[in-house]
């Protein structure tokens, strides 16, 4: 996934995948060797988890350790949170903003009402 321009953009674009999501919500509940998530994903074989797999650890959201022929996948949800943080913190303004105004609107009309 070389083809974005940051990490914020590649964790993006890893969680907009739903199968790497099913990955990372089974690595939620533990680590889990490969084959158990072959086995979780069982339509796309071997070949495609691990193409999964590769995505997610590039965009640091999982850490894969070999222990000989074995690789255990574990979460990271630091990426995540950072993303999701980063996310809401540049559009919470705005939201927050719209929503006061709504409520503004809702009392001044209810106001003008209640004078008639």
């Amino acid at each position: 996934m070389t083809y974005t321009e940051n990490l914020e953009d590649m964790i993006w674009a890893a969680l907009g995948d739903s199968k790497r999501r099913r990955i990372l919500e089974a690595l939620a509940l533990g680590p889990k060797l490969t084959g158990d998530l072959v086995e979780l994903l069982p339509t796309i074989g071997r070949t495609g988890v691990l193409r999964h797999i590769g995505i997610l650890a590039e965009a640091d959201l999982i850490r894969v350790r070999p222990e000989g022929r074995r690789r255990w996948n574990y979460l990271n949800p630091d990426p995540i949170k950072l993303v999701c943080t980063s996310w809401v913190a540049r559009h919470i303004d705005g939201i927050s903003g719209s929503v006061a105004r709504l409520k503004d609107l809702a009392e001044s009309e209810t106001q003008s009402k209640r004078k008639k």
